[in-house]
């Protein structure tokens, strides 16, 4: 129930999202969320219903049997800790955590969540993939714990060209147990609307809500840069190495690869540090949704490639086409089709960007203050 305190009305609103240390994009998504929600209500708090655990994905994602095994065996433990890989992913996990530890309000250890359903006048579910049907906890998702009234999905993503057969009744359910929905690409406003008859709003992601001014705040430059300029690169899939180191040669710039497990300090870069380094780069590579949205917060040149990789489909792109589509900015695309190359990559015409996220704004402001009843 929403409180009343000396005739002032005090919203609190509990969030689920996909959580984990292990990604930019989740955080950074979380976090933007977070303080767009602020501006409506008194508290937000991300609800954290797995566990807290920061240890590397090759360690986290083992089955028991999986960890006796190496232990007893010890070959395979050796192995990671000779090649480094714990040691890197650790120090990587750990700085994410720490940026989310400072930035986000974060409630930890509910084991049901219906025991918290009275806690929060509103849940809000998103943004990033929440509604994948290949990963996160679905049900939960779907906020089936808490009552009809307080189901709110801000730019819920689904992700994927299809959703298998034995889970179509979940999300019809899901969707149809929903008392507002908005999604963050058009295929998924598309699928809401196979499966409950409903036309729901397209919102833009939250990142794009804060400004680049706001982004500042909570970015610091990376102990790996030493004043020269560079051309960087974040890939979730594969990497089109020749594409890129011919656009460097050309340039005379230097590439520096985030992820890349063979340099040390690339790899360990912070989600404070991953802002900074999109901001003062000369030029962008990348297969990610959030390298190329904050390409464009900073105005920065770009390219983005269709991501290759086990389990990937040309579907999965739609929401980097929701987003280039918004700026006109089609032609940053790398595909197969043109080898990874776009003319004059280094330089970039933006027009009035404001225009179109003052627009996305408006529309974010309007779906919120209906969802959370604000005049």
């Amino acid at each position: 129930m929403v409180q009343i305190a000396w005739g002032v009305i005090i919203i609190r609103i509990g969030k689920l999202t996909i959580d984990g240390y292990y990604n930019y994009g989740n955080l950074l998504q979380n976090y933007a969320l977070q303080e767009i929600l602020l501006k409506y209500a008194d508290s937000v708090e991300t609800i954290w219903h797995g566990k807290n655990n920061f240890m590397p994905d090759v360690l986290s994602h083992w089955s028991w049997k999986e960890h006796v095994k190496y232990i007893l065996n010890y070959c395979g433990f050796r192995n990671q800790l000779q090649n480094g890989y714990i040691g890197r992913e650790m120090v990587r996990q750990g700085k994410l955590k720490d940026w989310s530890d400072r930035y986000i309000q974060t409630r930890l250890g509910v084991k049901n969540l219906k025991d918290i359903a009275e806690d929060y006048d509103y849940f809000v579910v998103g943004s990033d993939q929440v509604w994948n049907p290949y990963f996160g906890d679905l049900k939960n998702n779907f906020l089936s714990f808490a009552p009809f009234e307080k189901r709110i999905a801000y730019a819920a993503s689904i992700a994927s060209p299809d959703i298998p057969e034995e889970k179509v009744e979940l999300y019809r359910q899901g969707l149809k147990g929903m008392k507002w929905i908005s999604m963050r690409e058009q295929e998924g406003a598309n699928t809401v609307k196979q499966f409950t008859g409903r036309d729901v709003p397209v919102v833009v992601d939250p990142t794009m809500l804060l400004t680049p001014v706001e982004w500042r705040k909570v970015s610091r430059q990376p102990a790996w840069y030493h004043g020269d300029d560079y051309i960087l690169t974040y890939f979730l899939g594969k990497r089109p190495d020749v594409a890129i180191q011919q656009v460097a040669s050309k340039s005379g710039l230097p590439v520096v690869n985030l992820l890349d497990e063979n340099v040390y300090e690339h790899y360990v870069t912070g989600v404070d540090e991953f802002i900074w380094a999109i901001e003062h780069a000369s030029l962008i590579y990348t297969d990610s949704f959030h390298g190329t949205v904050f390409s464009i917060l900073f105005q920065k040149p770009f390219v983005v490639c269709n991501r290759v990789g086990e389990g990937c489909t040309s579907k999965m792109s739609s929401r980097i086409d929701t987003l280039l589509s918004y700026f006109s900015l089609e032609g940053r695309r790398g595909t197969q089709e043109n080898n990874y190359l776009i003319d004059d990559p280094m330089h970039i015409s933006y027009g009035d960007t404001q225009a179109v996220f003052q627009r996305e704004w408006k529309r974010a402001d309007t779906y919120l203050r209906k969802a959370l009843n604000i005049q």
